[in-house]
């Protein structure tokens, strides 16, 4: 049986948090280009993991026809307490399919990024809800930790960046 999976998940797991983590010079150049170029430039990664996957045999890639615009990601900037800022880059609207992302949100502590998630999911006596997830590496291993800080139950920014700023404030 193939395995599923979608453009959509692999562009937010792996490409962009790949871009944070292991290229942060081309990272910072992009957000300093502003937010068409942070359009432009997902939307290149969008077509280009299309090419990767195409022809792969063992994956059934359930967006594989789906076509991106740049303005089909949203990029907006923020500022939480302690003028902690936060780079958000709104995902195109999901294919109905657990674990695709809705928000990205970079937050940059010290000059030391933190990348989190808001995800589709499904959880037990709740049913759909939305995962608040942060993405972390340890370099001596380069493996990555994904850690789930809970659910909220609607997909609205505020309520996301509210959770963000009570979690990067209680690390500082």
């Amino acid at each position: 049986m193939k395995e599923k999976s979608s453009i959509h998940y692999i562009v937010a797991h792996e490409k962009i948090r790949d871009l944070v983590f292991y290229e942060w010079e081309k990272m910072i150049l992009l957000l300093n280009q502003g937010p068409n170029s942070l359009k432009h430039y997902f939307c290149k990664l969008w077509n280009e993991t299309r090419q990767e996957v195409e022809y792969e045999d063992d994956i059934d890639i359930i967006d594989i026809d789906r076509q991106i615009k740049p303005d089909d990601f949203n990029i907006s900037y923020s500022i939480l307490d302690n003028e902690i800022k936060v780079f958000n880059f709104i995902m195109p609207k999901p294919v109905t399919c657990y674990g695709q992302v809705v928000y990205l949100s970079l937050v940059i502590t010290n000059g030391i990024p933190k990348f989190f998630t808001l995800e589709l999911g499904n959880k037990v006596n709740v049913g759909d809800c939305y995962f608040i997830c942060e993405w972390k590496i340890n370099f001596e291993n380069n493996n990555y930790v994904h850690k789930n800080y809970g659910i909220i139950d609607e997909p609205i920014i505020g309520k996301f960046l509210g959770k963000i700023n009570e979690i990067v404030n209680l690390k500082q």
